[in-house]
């Protein structure tokens, strides 16, 4: 048995390629499936004005590649950056510690120049 409870999920209406269809997704998560499908519905719009002879299936093929691709690039990218970041903390981690009290000035030595 899970101790984690199951997300709520909710409908959401959104519209692909002029239909509209009724989805369910998380609670809290409208907003960005809308935002896929309108990213969806813009590729499909320039893959078609692109290239005029396409079907809808292969410019919804197109424009899925398209979108993949961006995906793609986007993980390399935070992976790389994730390295970098791992990479500095663990820098930072072997850097001496400073120690202030190093540092202190004795307050019985008296500086005569």
């Amino acid at each position: 048995m899970s101790l984690q409870s199951e997300p709520i999920m909710t409908s959401c209406s959104i519209k692909l390629s002029g239909n509209t269809y009724e989805i369910k997704c998380p609670a809290g998560e409208e907003k960005s499936l809308q935002r896929a499908a309108e990213k969806i519905n813009e590729q499909l719009t320039a893959q078609k004005k692109k290239y005029k002879h396409l079907d809808q299936y292969q410019a919804l093929l197109l424009a899925s590649l398209h979108i993949s691709h961006e995906l793609v690039n986007c993980q390399q990218q935070q992976n790389h950056l994730h390295k970098q970041v791992s990479e500095f903390i663990k820098t930072l981690e072997n850097k001496p510690q400073y120690d202030a009290s190093l540092t202190e000035i004795d307050p019985l030595i008296k500086n005569d120049a």
